[in-house]
């Protein structure tokens, strides 16, 4: 076996093609401001990628290490006193929670701003300033959820926070605020991540990059992204409900007012589930990365692999009863959703039987990160196996909350997560530092890992097996748990070093390290021809691709078809007073558009924390805050957004259109801001999916419905508002044809029309809402009645303030025939909220009515 790496094909240089002196002045125009100010309004990828990485690593030395340390010190022997139950309470709850919420996503949504662009070939990620509100929130929300420590208000009730403990009966106090709200800013940024990272892998890549080209670890991330968007709404749904019970007074986990505790469960793991492969999928795309330049060879399989990853990613969804086999479940249920776990075993497999035919046909080189990648191979089918063994019902009976879940849990998220985000750092350090971890000592940190993990995970199958129960904080003398658990507490022993020489391996090299050049390891992907570290701006002369392994496969980066050759080289020399990025076609990477790049900005922190604000409000009971909050998300985002003078007429881009058969959108990209209003109603449609799952499982639980002394809602103002709305959408659509045709006077009538029209509507059914009375605490048929339209009336109330800042801008001059894409936006946005607004009050008037 080669000790080196030794790339199927030479090398080539691959020359950037710019002048020096145009690459400097990119590179002033892409940096982030110095000192404090850019420290809080920095939004170029790599900051904001680093800092992600580095908070969830902080965050898991706080929750993964030191909690799980003291638990297994606990549970070392029978009958200990070193911590007492309700401190055990605690920690658990604080290691699962830091650990899926804090700690795994926000690392690899971290890999995936640092890494997008460098292995994209473009400059930038497409809303900047969104990946810094992602950032913010995330931080922000984690800073909420641990500043419980310091009132000594730990939440207590488990990561998974089941109703009715995690309920105002059994949870009166705070703790479980703090787990609610804090946490619920997390998933803010994670979600605002995600929608970054979609456009960003769809939209923002080379030329001539085609779908069938793209890196592995790009569709990993695309498909993260998604998953993203359906599970973490979906929990941020859940959790809304919560604490409208818990803060409010409402019933919707109560039994015994008509609402149901197992409907948290099910909200929460039409998260939960999807969320361990959100975590792993990304960590494939690691690993897929990896493995082909360490035994170099090209991935077998490679159409195969993409499809188990969008399978994977479908399936996940279609298994979050996994969890819920014993809570009485009907028979054909269970049967549907253990096939369904069983089935999700297939398009794994795919993967693993890919890396080995990949490794077979290759040479492997044993360097670091490739050592981690076997580990990660070897324990994660290990855990695999054992999750298919959960999957069959009968067993799943037998060994539901014992310790045999919890050693297949670690097995999967340890070796099929934190092995991968171990690889992926000594693999793509060199590149965003210029140096190279050390060898030895990541050596010696891959094999106390190991060997850790093995030693103190692998008895808990046999333990569980045992009968001993999960979230125990002591055990008898003579049920011969106590040397499973103390050999478990050694390896504990062994992983704690295995970190401390990591932290010590990256502090050290970061400071000494051996240099690193552009390309260390002879790999194949587009970030290894820039040098290391890469210059702010990433690329001068953007890329143009023409097979899956450019940097094995082509001489030269910057040659294609004669069109898109002259484009790049004269995107590189223009412009060079604002940030130009490349728009591509979805499928054929054709080029479609430039458009400015949004610049550093201090309105994604206001308006974090604004959303913070909301939150802590919540938590602390001061209501009037929340409106605070409101106010300032609302200035925040306008401010945000707020327009800057095109820096180059309409005739300029029409020339350089012209010229290179590009447009131009100098005021802002009009495909990408289609893509995120696209993904914003997709966000608002799964939370109103969500709400109406609520509303129609509270309905079938309950035979009466409405309760009895409880009228149905007279629909006579429903039906006035909903036509209002409708009338309203129509004055959109006619508003943006008009301008369109270059008509301003009819867009201006267009829009204030539609706005009398949205707001009278709303109006009219706020009127109908206020005079019909329901108790909205007495029973679960008033909690979600007002919920549900209260959701609907917030969408709308949104859709109110979009239109009235277009209306003023339209009186500003700022719409064209040619530029009007915010309008567009609006329409689509309003038309959205239209079709919300009929289904929702539809379900709620109507909703009585089915039998």
């Amino acid at each position: 076996m080669s000790s080196e790496p030794e790339a199927p094909h030479p090398r080539r240089p691959t020359p950037s093609g710019a002048e020096p002196a145009t690459t400097d002045e990119l590179d002033r125009l892409w940096a982030d401001p110095r000192g404090l100010r850019g420290q809080l309004t920095g939004v170029q990828n790599d900051k904001i990628g680093t800092r992600l990485l580095l908070t969830g690593f902080f965050f898991a030395l706080l929750g993964g290490s030191f909690d799980s340390l003291a638990m297994r010190l606990q549970l070392a022997v029978p009958q200990n006193t070193l911590i007492g139950p309700e401190l055990y309470n605690q920690l658990f709850t604080n290691h699962g929670s830091v650990t899926m919420f804090l700690v795994i996503l926000p690392i690899f949504e971290g890999f995936a701003i640092l890494l997008l662009p460098p292995l994209l070939g473009t400059r930038e990620m497409p809303f900047p300033r969104l990946g810094a509100l992602a950032y913010w929130t995330f931080l922000l929300g984690g800073l909420l959820y641990y500043s419980s420590t310091l009132f000594q208000l730990v939440p207590d009730a488990g990561w998974f926070a089941y109703t009715p403990l995690s309920g105002p009966e059994f949870s009166p106090g705070l703790a479980i605020d703090f787990w609610v709200l804090g946490l619920g800013v997390a998933e803010v940024g994670a979600i605002a991540a995600a929608v970054e990272i979609i456009i960003g892998v769809l939209k923002m890549r080379a030329p001539g990059m085609t779908l069938s080209r793209m890196p592995l670890f790009a569709w990993a991330v695309l498909v993260m992204a998604f998953m993203i968007l359906f599970a973490f709404t979906t929990l941020i749904v859940g959790s809304l409900l919560l604490e409208l019970d818990r803060g409010f007074g409402t019933q919707f986990f109560d039994p015994q007012h008509g609402g149901s505790s197992l409907l948290w469960q099910h909200l929460f793991w039409i998260f939960g589930h999807p969320e361990v492969y959100i975590q792993f999928i990304p960590a494939v795309g690691v690993m897929a990365m990896i493995v082909p330049v360490f035994v170099r060879h090209r991935p077998v399989g490679y159409t195969w692999f993409v499809a188990s990853l969008v399978a994977v990613g479908f399936l996940s969804f279609a298994l979050w009863a996994h969890h819920m086999f014993t809570v009485g479940l009907p028979p054909l249920v269970l049967s549907f959703f253990a096939a369904a776990s069983m089935a999700i075993s297939i398009p794994a497999g795919v993967q693993v039987f890919s890396w080995l035919a990949t490794i077979w046909a290759g040479r492997p080189v044993w360097k670091t990160p490739f050592l981690f990648f076997v580990g990660f191979l070897i324990i994660f089918v290990i855990g695999g196996i054992t999750g298919v063994m959960v999957a069959s019902v009968p067993f799943d009976l037998q060994a539901h909350d014992s310790y045999f879940v919890v050693g297949h849990l670690h097995y999967v998220l340890i070796g099929g997560v934190v092995f991968p985000i171990f690889a992926g750092v000594y693999y793509w350090f060199p590149k965003f530092t210029g140096r190279m971890l050390d060898e030895r000592l990541g050596k010696w940190n891959f094999w106390l890992l190991f060997v850790g993990v093995n030693v103190a995970f692998f008895p808990m199958h046999q333990v569980g097996l045992m009968g001993m129960p999960r979230r125990v904080y002591t055990y008898d003398e003579g049920l011969g748990w106590g040397i499973h658990n103390l050999i478990s507490t050694i390896g504990v022993l062994i992983i704690a070093p295995g970190i401390a020489v990591f932290v010590w391996n990256v502090w050290r090299s970061y400071r000494r390290g051996e240099k690193a050049g552009n390309n260390p390891w002879g790999a194949d992907s587009l970030e290894w021809a820039l040098p290391s570290p890469p210059a702010q701006h990433g690329w001068s002369v953007l890329p143009i691709i023409r097979t899956r392994h450019p940097l094995w496969d082509q001489d030269d980066l910057h040659r294609g078809d004669g069109p898109v050759e002259r484009f790049v080289h004269g995107i590189s020399q223009w412009p060079l007073k604002w940030r130009a990025a490349v728009i591509v076609g979805t499928a054929d990477a054709r080029p479609r558009e430039v458009f400015r790049v949004a610049g550093p900005s201090i309105w994604p922190l206001v308006t974090a924390l604004g959303i913070v604000l909301i939150f802590l409000s919540e938590l602390v009971k001061l209501r009037w805050g929340a409106m605070v909050g409101a106010l300032i998300i609302v200035g925040g985002v306008i401010a945000w957004n707020w327009p800057k003078p095109p820096p180059m007429s309409e005739e300029d881009e029409d020339a350089f259109e012209r010229e290179y058969g590009v447009p131009v959108n100098a005021h802002g990209s009009v495909v990408v801001a289609r893509w995120g209003t696209g993904l914003v109603i997709l966000f608002v449609g799964t939370a109103f999916a969500a709400l109406l799952l609520s509303y129609f499982y509270l309905r079938l639980e309950n035979p009466q419905w409405p309760p009895p002394g409880v009228g149905d809602p007279p629909m006579a103002f429903a039906l006035l508002s909903a036509a209002l709305l409708a009338a309203s959408a129509g004055a959109v659509l006619f508003a943006e044809r008009r301008i369109g045709q270059g008509d301003r006077r009819g867009l201006l009538g267009g829009l204030v029309a539609a706005l009398i029209l949205g707001v009278t509507g709303t109006s009219v059914q706020w009127f109908d809402l206020t005079r019909l009375g329901l108790a909205w605490r007495a029973h679960a048929y008033g909690s979600i009645f007002y919920t549900l339209a209260g959701f609907v009336i917030v969408v709308a109330a949104a859709a109110i303030i979009m239109l009235t800042m277009t209306i003023f801008w339209t009186t500003r001059g700022a719409y064209s025939a040619r530029r009007h894409a915010p309008l567009a936006n609006v329409e689509r946005f309003w038309r959205a909220m239209v079709i919300v607004w009929i289904i929702g009050f539809g379900t709620l008037y109507l909703g009585p009515y089915l039998t």
